[in-house]
């Protein structure tokens, strides 16, 4: 699997973090251990500077693979069954309170990462994102 262009990863990154802790975290809480996974249709893994000229502002789907579905989806991306055991052990040892894992989906590449020590704890970023949904939410104002 290739690497993708960091300046893409960064920025995907940098605007989607909350959303991506909180899905984590959403996911944890609904369904145990588990992936979140992030789908772009634009080219995160392209290697040419076309990113550099524009800032990158990817389509992006998110959801969230339990672990007892994982190995059905890594197989679907044709992810090598060793490959696929490590990944698992991965999600089977992750500490969901303090790091979180992720799958990328852009073109036909899938890149697997474990953030650690992560600045912002995954139950933060879904309190702060329900704080802000709820500052939308309509009452009844009669």
């Amino acid at each position: 699997m290739r690497q993708y262009n960091r300046s893409s990863r960064s920025t995907m990154f940098s605007q989607n973090f909350l959303w991506i802790g909180h899905q984590a975290w959403q996911g944890y809480l609904n369904y145990d251990r588990g992936v979140v996974a992030i789908s772009s249709l634009v080219d995160l893994f392209d290697d040419s500077d076309s990113h550099c000229q524009e800032p990158l502002q990817p389509s992006l789907n998110f959801r969230y693979i339990p672990a007892p579905q994982l190995s059905i989806y890594l197989q679907e991306w044709l992810v090598p069954d060793r490959s696929i055991d490590d990944i698992a052990t991965a999600v089977a040892n992750y500490q969901p309170h303090i790091e979180l894992i992720f799958a990328i989906e852009s073109g036909v590449n899938l890149d697997i990462g474990w953030c650690q020590s992560l600045k912002i704890s995954p139950p933060d970023c879904h309190q702060q994102i329900q704080r802000r949904l709820s500052e939308f939410e309509l009452g009844s104002r009669c």
